[in-house]
Order: C-alpha cells, then sequence, then structure tokens
C-alpha cells in the first residue's frame, strides 16, 4: 500500500456517512483552538468516498477550507477491513455498500461503520492556512 498524503479538494469528496452535530462542535472547538488538524482522513483512491474523517471535513467545510491532506487507499486491498459499530442495524456491511451509499447520496448515520489499515498515517498536524 502507497503510504502518502495527498491535499485534495473538499468538493471532490463523497461521504458514506452523515455527522452527529454534538460531536462536530466538540470538534470546531479544538480544531480552532490547536489551528491546525492533526491526522489526514481516509478516502478510496477510486470513488473518492471518504472512509474516515467525516467530521474533520464538516469542520473544515466551517471553517472556510477548500482542502484536505487526505490518505488514498485501494478500497479493494485487503490491508483495509471494514466493521459494523452500530448494533441496531441488521445488514452485512460489505465494501461496496460503503462505496454505493458515498455514491448515491444516501448516507449511514454517524459511526455506522469503522475501517481498519494496516498502515495509517497519524501526527501530520496541517496547518489551518495551508488548506484555505
Amino acid at each position: 500500500m502507497k503510504k502518502s498524503i495527498t491535499l485534495i479538494e473538499i468538493n471532490k469528496l463523497k461521504s458514506h456517512e452523515t455527522v452527529e452535530q454534538k460531536r462536530l462542535a466538540k470538534l470546531i472547538r479544538r480544531i480552532k483552538k490547536g489551528g491546525h488538524l492533526k491526522n489526514p482522513i481516509v478516502v478510496d483512491r477510486t470513488s473518492f468516498v471518504v472512509l474516515d474523517g467525516h467530521h474533520r471535513i464538516a469542520v473544515l467545510k466551517l471553517l472556510g477550507c477548500k482542502k484536505i491532506p487526505a490518505f488514498l487507499v485501494d478500497y479493494k486491498s485487503k490491508d483495509v477491513r471494514v466493521y459494523l459499530r452500530r448494533k441496531g442495524l441488521i445488514m452485512k456491511i460489505i465494501k461496496e455498500m460503503v462505496i454505493e451509499k458515498g455514491k448515491d447520496g444516501r448516507p449511514f448515520p454517524p459511526k455506522t461503520t469503522r475501517h481498519l489499515l494496516k498502515y495509517r498515517p497519524r501526527g501530520i498536524n496541517m496547518d489551518l492556512k495551508k488548506l484555505k
């Protein structure tokens, strides 16, 4: 798996989950206070569906940012796994369904899925000024 981070236009991204307003409010305070984005989001490099980072994207949109650091992955790779987090949902989450939800504009509720990657960059501390 290629291990690089790319600055990507936020408007090109497709969400497969919605965001929780309480979590969004906490995160916007933390990011504004720190003045930087600590970790990149994770995105399927083919479809531009967001796998992890929906709240960070929402915060940056509210702050007027146009770009976001993204770790682009091959979602079909065995190095990327997806799990169901919500107990009340009776469905088998598979990668194709996540991509479909991102493309059709009808996302899952917040925190429905959890994606695990063999390698995941952390602690990039990207200055918000670079994202405007």
